[in-house]
């Protein structure tokens, strides 16, 4: 069972709910029922019930309120969706492109140096190893003329 109190709260956070938001119409109806149930609608209810209470609302749109300026209505919110949507997917079509070419080029695997307590040079490794670090492509020379001493 609902107390006076507690009816008082919540009608009172309805009509907070009620007047925070932008309201089409600027008269609300209020009434229980035969359940005990109380209803609120933006029109009157069918037939004759006692107690109905009439609230008017007051409108709280700013005088400069201009809707095809609104930044938070919904074809500002669509419109920023679609570029956010169109954004994330150019970010994945670049990190797939990235990972393509990764893909393709060669893998360099690096090892870890043997670390054993025993001497290396009694026990030398006899199997090839991979280098231990990355080794730097030996370049060709570039063909250097012929140099003769002056005068001959």
């Amino acid at each position: 069972m609902v107390t006076g109190s507690t009816t008082t709260v919540i009608i009172l956070v309805l009509l907070a709910t009620i007047a925070s938001t932008a309201a089409v119409a600027n008269e609300v109806y209020s009434w229980i029922d035969e359940n005990g149930v109380q209803n609120f609608s933006q029109k009157p209810p069918d037939g004759k019930i006692a107690g109905v209470s009439q609230l008017n609302l007051v409108d709280t749109t700013p005088q400069d309120y201009d809707p095809e300026e609104d930044r938070y209505g919904v074809q500002a919110q669509a419109e920023r969706m679609s570029a956010l949507r169109d954004e994330m997917e150019q970010r994945r079509d670049d990190a797939r492109e990235r990972e393509k070419i990764a893909d393709q080029q060669q893998v360099i695997q690096y090892r870890e140096p043997v670390r054993s307590y025993s001497h290396g040079f009694w026990n030398p490794p006899v199997y090839p190893r991979p280098p231990l670090k990355p080794e730097h492509p030996i370049e060709v020379p570039a063909p250097t003329a012929t140099l003769r001493p002056p005068g001959r």
